[in-house]
């Protein structure tokens, strides 16, 4: 029996899920699969995904530790308490949830990429990007033009290439601005900006 037919079987929130959510969420990514023929999109999606493994934040960190002023440097302080916190919950998450990849339960669902871990919800990448983007919008306003679309591409990436389910990335991008928003929050209230 495949994983699929016995969470079909079973009761409760994962079968709800895998009854109503899961088979809606296949359908959709098939459309996007469809759009892995155009080269250049698919390489987009796979620079996005591999930016959203850490040099993007290191990168964007470090510049704004160098060229920013007093509060934007706490804010980089700030995304790096966001994303310590996120990967800190959606570790913990994914273990207890333990939902497969769609590739490890759909053969038509490959994946172009190898995950960083075994679990699928919720997406990290997509938790930590949201993270940093609540995060900045927050403390250096006027950033989130540049890291919401950021976060929005490196999302919209795991789906692409097959490592998440669209459940999975919905549920990282509210779970990371909440995290980003408080980081945020609480850094304004200790620091007094």
């Amino acid at each position: 029996m495949s994983v699929i037919e016995a969470s079909l079987r079973g009761k409760g929130w994962t079968a709800f899920i895998s009854r109503h959510v899961t088979t809606r969420e296949v359908m959709l990514m098939h459309r996007l699969f469809d759009l892995r023929r155009y080269a250049p999109l698919t390489a987009l999606c796979l620079l996005a995904s591999r930016l959203g493994d850490g040099p993007l934040w290191w990168v964007t960190g470090v510049v704004l530790l160098v060229v920013g002023s007093g509060p934007t440097r706490w804010a980089v302080l700030g995304a790096a308490l966001a994303i310590g916190l996120s990967v800190t919950l959606f570790m913990a998450v994914k273990n207890l949830i333990g939902r497969p990849r769609p590739y490890e339960t759909w053969c038509d669902l490959p994946c172009l990429l190898a995950p960083p871990d075994r679990f699928s919800f919720p997406s990290g990448h997509t938790m930590t990007a949201f993270a940093v983007c609540a995060n900045y919008a927050v403390l250096v306003p006027g950033s989130e033009l540049f890291f919401f679309p950021v976060a929005l591409l490196i999302g919209l990436s795991r789906v692409f290439l097959g490592c998440h389910y669209p459940t999975d990335v919905l549920a990282g991008a509210a779970l990371g601005s909440g995290i980003g928003l408080g980081t945020a929050r609480l850094l304004a209230v200790l620091v007094g900006f």
